[in-house]
Formats: C-alpha cells, structure tokens, sequence
C-alpha cells in the first residue's frame, strides 16, 4: 500500500520500539516522503539524539535503517501538486506531504487531524493503518 509517511510519525519510530516501528518496516507498505522530512530531521536530530536511550552510534544507524524504507521525493517533482495540495489543507507544513500522497496516488500516514478534515486523500493514524495492514 503506497503510503506518505509524516514527519512526527517518523520521529515517534525513531524513539520508541513500537507499534509505529512495526509499521515502518512492514513490507504491505510502499512509504514515500518529500525530501522535506530529512531536512526536517536534521533540525530536529540534537532533540530526537537527547531522547533516544541506546546512544549516537546505535541512533545514527537507525536512521540510515528507517531513510532506506522511504523514498524521498524531490521538491521540485512536487511543485506540479501544490496548488491541488494548498485548496487540500490550510497549514503550509503539510502542502508537501498532501503533494506526495497526490503525485504516488497514496494514502498519508499522520495523527495529524487537521489533515484528516480534507476528504480527498486517505488519511490513516498509526492505529488506523495498523488495523488496515492487519497488525491490530
């Protein structure tokens, strides 16, 4: 199932060895994310680094395991889908992902419920798509 992964969802299978971990590496899920989320990542890496128990080496090794699961697709691929994507949702932070879902005809993975107030794209907390893969 082709899926566009959030960057919240990201960081929570980053932290913690869980149901969202689990889902991450299921193979019924073909997960897309717009090269954003690295960028995003990045930002945010001293933080996740601060809250992850087992060390840099183990964290950074991690990462590199998770970014091999998810395809990241390139801004400018995106700019044809973000017109569709800004009538789709109000918050600016979330154009890119509506733009993956629109460009891979995917569903989008978030607990986001503002993202959910759109009807045009699937949109599956991490209990939803657990359920939808048969995990739940």
């Amino acid at each position: 199932m082709k899926t566009v992964i959030d960057a919240n969802v990201l960081f929570a299978a980053l932290l913690k060895d869980g149901m969202t971990r689990r889902l991450l590496f299921n193979p019924d899920l073909q997960l897309y994310a717009p090269k954003f989320i690295a960028r995003e990542y990045l930002k945010y890496r001293t933080y996740l680094l601060g809250k992850y128990a087992y060390g840099e080496k183990k964290f950074d090794a991690l990462i590199r395991d998770v970014l091999s699961f998810i395809e990241l697709v390139p801004d400018r691929e995106l700019k044809p889908y973000l017109p569709a994507a800004r009538t789709l949702v109000s918050d600016p932070k979330d154009w890119l992902y509506v733009a993956v879902a629109l460009k891979e005809n995917a569903a989008v993975w978030s607990n986001d419920k503002d993202l959910k107030a759109q009807t045009r794209i699937p949109v599956y907390s991490t209990a939803e798509l657990a359920k939808k893969v048969g995990i739940l």
